[in-house]
């Protein structure tokens, strides 16, 4: 049964899974260089951080704001200013006073900060340089606030190392500094938590006082206004006379009212009678209900009954004794004929009632009509008399809300200027200073040691991070088994990198293959294990012609190739080597023989394959065709009929034939060559393949029905965790 690529599903890429500890511990190994230079290198820098910023010192003071704590006066002034807030706007206000420019100069002025060398070291001494003295170390010294540099200096050194927050849920404010000195970082907080409470202080007690001279100031201009509107008012009233007695004209108002109630009861009868009379004349006959005398549409009292409703209880008794007696004793009965005459006067009677309510309705209608004109009349008839005498008393009771007006302002503007000369001052602070900032007895800052550790600790973090994500981002093929789930092939070897190159100069003249200069080597050994997948796989027991490639150049092909043959050579079989790479050949240079003649002449007829053929000098039962000069044409020449027949001579004269064909990604040769042989076995080189190369091969090996009996991993690190288990035991010294 042979094992074809196409029964295999081809994938970009294994399924996606969750990296468990031991892939983290694998991804940590691989990049064990770049987590100990991140953690090293981020420990080193947050160590000489601390190293050059030195010891640091961090003073704490606190202070409440009490909003709701001002005097009468004080929060009519505030309402009037319209600077009342809540307590998070007031805490929000303050917080920014005590950070702003002109409480930072006070305090800096107070404690001469400017000319302060502690205060000045390392952070603030440079920028109050002039920019040509900025390389010099000599201290600033002697300097004023007034030198807009300084001050700017000054103030940024100070509000870059303060700090003031809310304690939350509380009324108050916690204001630290933090510096070199704790004697100056204690001396700062104080001082600006006195300049605060002093400017708080001075601004509501300047407020009072602003206000009070400005009341002061208007007094004599509402005392004559006062005076001038009683004038008025005395003078229009004895005018008035007795209309005068009654300012708010609450007799005249009163009976306006009445009228206007008499108008809307009017209406509201009118509507209803309108009502009436307009459902009653749109009902049936039938439907038509007589209103008791003593009541309205909407309204019931209690009454007799109505004629209409008796007449048609009276027609509903008489039609149900016709309706009895007709059918026992026929319409000729007296009986019946008299029910028949009764019947019939009161539907004569009923329709006369019926006619009679709706023209009572509309009598009422017309009524309640009239009745309304007349109130409105009425209700007119007085409100011109009273508009006769509008001017005199209108302007009267304006002159007399002008008056109480004046007078209740004057009043209360006199009474609060009492007030404001006896607590102007009193009352004007409603900030307390809770707790004054001691001198700190320890650093606050974190040794370079610590912050060292500290360092460390993220570096480790950072440079873990940058791992995985170089992993993830990494798409180029470092493990076996994930090339197994993208091709579904079986691995047949994995081969360790060679180190001969560099153990001296004088191995690099040693003719033959890899494997022959250290047998005991794991490279040697890797190959002897290809040997056996080859003999003992199912797919390849019987393959005599095997095409070896690789996706793409510098794989390793051609190495695979020559010590693949040697190896089967070393078992007893005859092997011929056939470098099918006429592009760029290069088993001849590896193998230290003649390239002048080749297969490529063998194609074209110049030379037949016996003069082309060369034994190898040590194993004597390998055999090498080389590819010989390169052709314009090289797949036209695989192609031909001269290449089947160079085929069918070296499978009767060979136990095995490897073919060294060019890349398979690069050009159509391997896919010429494949379709003759028995097989082709697929070389890769860890690191260097892709996912999406490979991805393409497994589609060309598909689209070609090529039999593969496998892959060869080439250029493994046996350093890397995750084959040391695998490639470790092969590094051993054994059979001394």
């Amino acid at each position: 049964m042979q094992q074809l690529i196409r029964s295999k599903p081809i994938s970009t890429g294994p399924e996606a899974k969750d990296m468990s500890l031991t892939d983290l511990w694998l991804v940590i190994r691989k990049r064990r260089m770049l987590l100990l230079g991140m953690a090293l290198g981020v420990g080193l820098l947050a160590a000489m951080v601390g190293l050059i910023r030195g010891k640091k010192y961090t003073a704490t003071g606190e202070v409440q704001i009490r909003p709701g704590s001002a005097s009468e006066l004080k929060q009519g002034i505030s309402l009037s200013l319209g600077s009342t807030s809540s307590l998070d706007v007031v805490i929000e206000s303050d917080i920014r006073i005590l950070q702003s420019e002109k409480l930072l100069t006070a305090v800096a002025e107070k404690l001469d900060l400017e000319n302060n060398p502690v205060f000045l070291n390392r952070e603030s001494r440079m920028a109050l340089k002039p920019s040509f003295l900025a390389g010099k170390s000599t201290p600033a010294l002697h300097q004023s606030m007034d030198d807009p540099v300084v001050r700017n200096a000054v103030i940024g050194n100070l509000r870059g190392h303060l700090t003031v927050t809310r304690i939350p849920r509380t009324q108050m404010i916690t204001i630290a500094y933090t510096s070199a000195s704790p004697q100056l970082s204690a001396e700062v907080v104080n001082e600006l938590e006195t300049a605060f409470v002093e400017n708080n202080f001075a601004t509501h007690y300047n407020t009072t006082q602003q206000v009070t001279r400005w009341l002061t100031g208007q007094m004599d201009d509402l005392r004559k206004i006062v005076q001038d509107s009683q004038n008025k008012m005395v003078d229009l009233q004895r005018k008035l006379g007795v209309m005068a007695l009654d300012p708010d004209h609450s007799l005249m108002v009163q009976e306006i009212g009445n009228l206007e109630k008499n108008v809307a009861d009017a209406s509201e009868q009118r509507v209803l009678a309108e009502a009436r009379y307009r459902i009653l004349r749109s009902l049936p006959p039938d439907q038509i209900v007589e209103t008791p005398a003593t009541a309205t549409l909407g309204t019931t009292t209690i009454g007799s009954e109505g004629l209409l409703a008796s007449l048609r209880a009276q027609r509903a008794s008489a039609e149900a004794d016709l309706a009895h007696f007709q059918p026992v004793y026929g319409p000729n009965y007296p009986q019946v004929k008299q029910l028949r005459a009764q019947l019939d006067a009161l539907n004569t009677e009923i329709g006369q009632q019926e006619h009679r309510v709706v023209e009572e309705a509309n009598d009422s209608f017309n009524l309640a009509q009239a009745t309304e004109s007349k109130a409105r009349g009425m209700l007119n008839d007085k409100t011109h008399e009273l508009y006769g005498q509008r001017d005199d008393v209108v302007q009267y009771m304006l002159l007399s809300q002008e008056y109480d007006s004046n007078r209740k302002m004057y009043e209360s503007i006199v009474g609060r200027l009492r007030e404001a000369a006896v607590d102007a001052g009193l009352d004007a602070a409603d900030i307390s200073v809770v707790d004054l900032a001691s001198t700190p007895l320890g650093p606050s800052s974190s040794s370079p040691l610590r912050l060292g550790i500290i360092g460390t600790v993220f570096g480790l973090f950072g440079g873990l991070t940058l791992a995985l994500l170089m992993e993830k981002m990494d798409t180029r093929l470092r493990d076996a088994h994930e090339i197994q789930e993208i091709l579904g092939l079986p691995s047949l070897a994995m081969i360790p990198q060679s180190h001969w190159k560099t153990k001296g100069s004088e191995l690099e003249w040693v003719v033959g293959p890899e494997l022959l200069r250290d047998p005991r080597s794991p490279f040697s050994e890797s190959f002897r294990a290809l040997r056996t997948s080859m003999r003992l796989s199912t797919t390849s027991r019987e393959s005599k012609v095997i095409a070896v490639t690789s996706c793409q150049p510098s794989e390793g092909k051609s190495t695979v190739s020559v010590n693949m043959a040697a190896v089967l050579a070393q078992g007893g079989k005859k092997v011929a080597l056939v470098d099918t790479d006429m592009r760029r050949p290069s088993v001849y240079k590896r193998l230290r023989l003649e390239g002048g003649k080749g297969l490529s002449e063998v194609l074209t007829g110049y030379y037949t394959l016996d003069e082309v053929t060369q034994t190898h000098e040590t194993l004597t039962t390998l055999d090498v065709v080389p590819s010989g000069t390169v052709p314009p044409l090289p797949a036209d020449l695989l192609a031909s009929d001269q290449m089947t027949e160079v085929v069918r001579q070296l499978r009767q004269r060979y136990d095995y034939v490897i073919f060294d064909t060019p890349p398979m990604l690069s050009v159509t040769d391997p896919a010429i060559v494949a379709a003759q042989a028995d097989g082709m076995v697929l070389v890769i080189r860890q690191g260097y393949c892709t996912r999406r190369m490979l991805a393409r091969a497994a589609e060309i090996l598909h689209e070609l029905d090529v039999k593969v009996y496998g892959f060869v991993f080439n250029g493994v690190d046996a350093s890397l965790p995750e084959y040391y288990g695998y490639l470790g035991y092969y590094t051993y010294e054994y059979g001394k």
